[in-house]
């Protein structure tokens, strides 16, 4: 029997820490952008890239997947940087709140059973290996998309007055596609990796047992 490191304290934290993360970034978002939400397109989207981190964070929580916490929480704190001399103080709040819901995620451990579940069926050595290099290659592959899509060439043109109208007709749709399929690509290469690093470190574990 392998023992869990799982704490029922640090799982109703985190949840508590990132629901809070949504509260926080919504009223924020609600302050910055009422009472004319629409009057800065750009603006507007990102101040609710906020939202959308504390989301991604909250799911991160609720399905126990602790690496898409730190993501979310390292996207809203850099955010937030970004931001400094202007929205950042806004922004901050739900950013410390995400990092504090992934560091007690952490401590609260695996799923239950996920341990269990890979001691019980292992993959072989080359499927790890094999696993590993796909991952590899959809990051770099992710990369390189983003960099076309989003630093070679321009994603939006510029507007006299930045309304959603004019940014959906100045829009470079081929940048946007080719910057959303890279980030797709790196999320889902990052996701694979850390999946197989981490069934490598809990095999490497019980064989020194």
């Amino acid at each position: 029997m392998i023992p869990t490191l799982q704490t029922p304290q640090s799982q109703t934290v985190s949840r508590l820490l990132s629901a809070l993360a949504v509260i926080s970034a919504t009223v924020a978002t609600a302050f910055l952008l009422l009472p004319n939400p629409l009057a800065d397109v750009f603006f507007g989207g990102i101040v609710l890239l906020s939202v959308l981190f504390a989301l991604v964070g909250v799911i991160g929580v609720w399905t126990n997947r602790t690496p898409l916490v730190w993501v979310a929480a390292f996207l809203s704190s850099g955010l937030s940087i970004l931001g400094m001399l202007s929205i950042g103080i806004y922004l901050a709040p739900a950013a410390l709140l995400l990092l504090g819901a992934a560091i007690f995620s952490q401590l609260a451990g695996p799923r239950q059973g996920v341990r269990e579940t890979i001691v019980a069926n292992p993959p072989t050595e080359q499927e790890l290996v094999r696993k590993k290099q796909v991952g590899t290659v959809a990051v770099v592959v992710g990369v390189a998309l983003v960099y076309g899509g989003a630093f070679a060439q321009e994603m939006f043109g510029s507007c006299a007055s930045e309304t959603l109208t004019c940014a959906l007709d100045k829009m470079n749709w081929g940048a946007v596609g080719l910057t959303v399929i890279g980030l797709i690509a790196i999320s889902l290469g990052g996701w694979v990796l850390w999946k197989h690093i981490y069934i490598t470190r809990v095999l490497a574990t019980t064989r020194t047992r």
